[in-house]
């Protein structure tokens, strides 16, 4: 699978697109696919992060940069949009005829761009990647996680009738950062008061908002603060003003650059101050609340939904030492009320859900079985599919659980570490698939599932079957199958399993 990602970087545009799409193109390399970058060579550009990801990428030639910051998004391409998807063809069309997936991350790109894109590869699927729903797209599925945006704002801008999937639950963030979030989320609750501030102004911070910040706080006596961490991106061009601050400092100050492990540093750091930038995303998983700055026009309805549920809100134009304070004084005081709210915008499986809708896999009446991981809120629905006679008929334990006991087994099995629990969704949940760690001599999980009844028959088992080794390609899994269990023997046939003895079955882990 073929699949060509269109974004660019710059002291204008920022890092976040270029992070965002490599985390998407880490999760398609994992299922398979081979990704390739087209951009540009703009002033303040982090293509370095590209070769470091072990991505191939080619450059479209551009003519002389701006030396300033562009604040306006149409004018970012630096060039025409048609000029720039005939450049963008050229490129593709010299390393293969039929890409399977395109994708655009572009403020300055829009449908004039795409329908071109559209006529030289009618087959390649489009995916666009928005956060301003202002301009007309045309293309297969846009993704959009803005928070608090819904579908229906793009109606009069979906030329092309593509699907919409909009919130932070479709947020492109690293999924290290869902890993550890339980464990953030147990470390911020036990504080008394937040002592470890982490200052992270995104990738540019071109007009020194971190710098700002570090003179309000030096006028400010906080003798709470333990430590400070400013966290610079390598394009930040006022890394030295910021250097002399943090020397003259009287707090506790380290400043990291290009860092490879935020969601590290925001478990160990207690509260921020923060770009609304993909960051803010970030943030939200690791239940690490913040001063949030809008430091963009293009960020102002996040501010503004932010604000309005209630977050601490600054927007980097104009709020003042007073307005600062006042937002910091605050953060501290309802921390754990910010926290609480923070953690319920963003659960971090955003990538998760993306892929599989770029990848659909159908079960017989055409619909996308799609897999998300079990919450504490799956509780009940396991217990009652735990609870039907077709489930415990070929259950290796043919009694019922007491309540009680399965919630106490699935408590244990949500935090387990090598273990991948699952809820089978197609219109709604409708089932478990669970893989465990095993110590086999040919396969290293085994897998579990079932259906609700009234979703059997349907070809849901083996799409979601399928869509479990996509997500694990490279993973060898076993299946045991009771001898009277003669579906699930059809089944795992069907799919490909290999059968190695009369109950056991295994998938040809990597292919």
């Amino acid at each position: 699978m073929k699949v060509f990602l269109r974004v660019d970087s710059s002291l204008s545009i920022g890092s976040g697109h270029i992070i965002r799409c490599l985390n998407l193109a880490i999760a398609l390399r994992n299922v398979g696919a081979e990704c390739i970058f087209i951009s540009k060579k703009h002033r303040g550009n982090i293509l370095f992060k590209i070769e470091q990801a072990e991505f191939l990428y080619q450059v479209i030639p551009t003519p002389e940069e701006y030396d300033i910051y562009v604040s306006e998004e149409k004018y970012w391409l630096n060039g025409s949009q048609n000029d720039d998807a005939l450049q963008f063809s050229l490129l593709i069309k010299k390393q293969c005829e039929n890409p399977d997936i395109i994708i655009v991350d572009h403020y300055s790109l829009d449908y004039e761009w795409e329908l071109i894109i559209k006529r030289n590869f009618p087959e390649a699927k489009l995916i666009v990647i928005d956060d301003l729903c202002n301009r007309p797209h045309c293309c297969d599925l846009l993704i959009d996680q803005t928070y608090l945006r819904h579908e229906k704002e793009y109606t009069c801008l979906n030329i092309w009738g593509g699907k919409i999937l909009t919130g932070p639950k479709y947020a492109l963030l690293d999924p290290v950062f869902s890993k550890l979030r339980e464990q953030s989320i147990n470390r911020k609750t036990q504080l008394e008061f937040p002592q470890r501030l982490m200052i992270t102004m995104g990738g540019v911070d071109v007009n020194n908002i971190t710098g700002k910040v570090l003179r309000y706080i030096e006028n400010k006596n906080l003798k709470s603060i333990e430590k400070i961490t400013v966290i610079l991106g390598s394009a930040c061009p006022h890394r030295e003003e910021i250097e002399a601050l943090v020397a003259d400092s009287k707090y506790p100050i380290n400043i990291l650059t290009n860092v490879e492990n935020m969601a590290e540093l925001m478990l160990e750091h207690d509260f921020a101050i923060g770009a609304m930038g993909g960051t803010t995303w970030e943030r939200c998983v690791m239940a690490l609340p913040a001063v949030n700055i809008a430091i963009a026009n293009n960020q102002s309805t996040i501010a503004t939904n932010f604000s309005k549920a209630g977050a601490i809100v600054l927007h980097s134009d104009n709020f003042t030492k007073n307005d600062f304070y006042n937002a910091f004084n605050r953060l501290i005081t309802d921390y754990h009320q910010q926290r609480d709210l923070v953690m319920s915008i963003c659960d971090g499986q955003g990538l998760i859900r993306d892929i599989q809708e770029i990848i659909p896999c159908f079960s017989t009446d055409g619909i996308n079985v799609t897999l998300r991981f079990a919450t504490l809120d799956d509780i009940n629905f396991v217990y009652q599919l735990q609870c039907e006679p077709q489930t415990r008929k070929f259950a290796r334990n043919p009694n019922i659980p007491s309540y009680d006991s399965h919630t106490e087994w699935m408590r244990r099995k949500l935090v387990e570490q090598n273990s991948f629990f699952y809820i089978i969704e197609h219109i709604g949940a409708c089932g478990v698939l669970r893989l465990d760690p095993i110590e086999h001599e040919l396969a290293q999980y085994e897998i579990s599932i079932f259906l609700t009844t009234t979703s059997m028959g349907k070809g849901i088992a083996k799409a979601a079957i399928r869509r479990a080794t996509m997500l694990h390609k490279d993973t060898v899994i076993l299946a045991t199958v009771l001898y009277e269990n003669f579906a699930s023997h059809r089944l795992f046939e069907q799919i490909g399993f290999n059968k190695i003895s009369s109950c056991e079955y295994i998938n040809r882990g990597g292919e």
